[in-house]
């Protein structure tokens, strides 16, 4: 039997990396699983509109973020609790049937798990991620590599958070499973393996579970494994990945990695580990430049039907050059703003007052300085707030970091829990979420978070 607020909880965590933290919270946190019914999952929504906002711009990514980390699922279904029916069969009773992807041709029908428009069509190309779309398409053209591409395996994809590492892995998922159908392929985030392997070796069946761990990672032809950066700091976890990594490569296989850093970054890192992931092909991924990201939005606007002129573009694309995630929820927000005062396609004064919240958080500054400003101001090392003590004063100044960041950034939940020690996003909701309240119901806390703010100015 599989735990459903689990499985949610799983997708939570992918969702949060894929979503910008604002639409994170307002659509995807309200969310609550209430139970399983044909292999798919129910989810609960608070109101009418989250339904209908849900269903019209978030089912796609929650339906693929759970049907590529639990293959039993089929499907996702939004409902408000009155609409919930009184029927014994709903159940939370299903397997899981394990991520490993078998694409004989021979088997029944088949259902690709990976996220369909990520193909490498669907990728605007430029001077920024050429090497690594080019690296992506030689090594699905060719898994495992032979002749001229032996030297593309491993190949290890890094860059920033949402400039299309993922994106390239899906890329590869797809080319595989339309051309290649007997091969074995398995993607599958590194917080996701790991998990694996924790309930593998606490199950009550520890043996067999083991075993079934080990043929799942190990009878693959391609094995695309996301976020490697998250073995940092894992001892165990890398020597379990080190005999995984080197009988799959012995026999040939494919091996795809991707990271927010290059191998020579990623502190604690066995050296044994590095010293194979650099030998293989590294690729990087830049952000895009001010002409590159126009093209991506118009790219997007083709594809979705939107109707906005080229100074709206413009404006949105010279308005976010960090990543093409959050370029994206940009056009997602001003069109929704758009939608909501009845205009059928958005202008630029639209555009800015849908986005001028963000513009004034422009990321002038980073998570880094907003946390040092909050060692200064209460005159504690950073070590201190990011790692595991609990004093009174340590725990208010962490919590007053992290609804900073929250507040003055969109940076995505998981990226600011590793930030500040490792913490699940979870704990960074709450702590949130604590000083919202706080704030609320004492002015000292306002006017300490005013105080970090003019810090943060100088």
């Amino acid at each position: 039997m599989i735990d459903i607020n689990r499985v949610w909880s799983d997708v939570k965590t992918q969702l949060s990396v894929n979503i910008n933290s604002i639409a994170y919270m307002m659509w995807i946190e309200p969310l609550n699983p209430h139970s399983v019914r044909n292999n798919v999952l129910i989810l609960i929504t608070p109101t009418l509109n989250s339904k209908t906002t849900i269903n019209r711009n978030y089912y796609d990514i929650i339906k693929k973020a759970l049907t590529s980390l639990y293959s039993s699922f089929s499907d996702v279904r939004f409902l408000l609790e009155s609409e919930i029916p009184s029927d014994s069969s709903y159940s939370d009773d299903i397997h899981d049937d394990q991520l490993v992807i078998n694409t004989s041709v021979g088997s029944v029908k088949r259902v690709c798990p990976f996220i369909s428009k990520y193909t490498f069509s669907n990728l605007i190309e430029g001077e920024n991620n050429e090497l690594a779309k080019h690296a992506a398409l030689a090594v699905s053209k060719c898994p495992g590599g032979a002749g001229d591409y032996i030297e593309f395996n491993p190949l290890f994809i890094y860059g920033g958070v949402g400039l299309g590492k993922t994106h390239l892995l899906h890329a590869i998922g797809n080319y595989l499973w339309e051309n290649f159908p007997e091969k074995k392929v398995l993607y599958v985030p590194t917080e996701k393996m790991t998990n694996d392997y924790i309930d593998s070796i606490s199950s009550a069946t520890k043996s067999t579970d083991i075993k079934a761990f080990r043929k799942k990672y190990r009878s693959v032809d391609v094995l695309m494994i996301d976020d490697v950066q998250f073995l940092e700091k894992k001892a165990g976890m890398q020597d379990v990945f080190f005999h995984i990594f080197n009988e799959l490569y012995q026999a040939g296989k494919q091996i795809v990695l991707s990271s927010d850093r290059p191998p020579k970054e990623i502190g604690t890192l066995e050296d044994r580990l590095r010293s194979r992931f650099e030998g293989g092909l590294l690729a990087d991924i830049q952000p895009p430049g001010l002409e590159m990201r126009i093209a991506i939005l118009k790219h997007k606007m083709l594809q979705q039907k939107i109707a906005a002129n080229d100074e709206v573009v413009t404006f949105l694309a010279e308005q976010i050059d960090s990543n093409v995630r959050e370029l994206e929820g940009a056009l997602s927000k001003v069109v929704f703003y758009s939608n909501l005062l009845n205009k059928p396609s958005p202008d630029i004064s639209i555009a800015k007052e849908a986005l001028k919240v963000d513009t004034q958080k422009k990321d002038v500054i980073d998570p880094n300085e907003i946390i040092n400003a909050v060692c200064s101001y209460f005159r504690i090392p950073k070590s201190d707030i990011i790692g595991k003590k609990k004093t009174k004063m340590l725990v208010e100044a962490r919590m007053l970091a992290i609804f900073l960041i929250t507040d003055m950034l969109s940076t995505p939940l998981v990226t600011i829990g590793q930030l500040l020690g490792g913490r699940d996003h979870t704990t960074i909701i709450h702590s949130r979420d604590k000083i919202q309240q706080k704030i609320k119901e004492n002015k000292e806390t306002l006017i300490q978070i005013n105080d970090i703010k003019s810090l943060l100015s100088k």
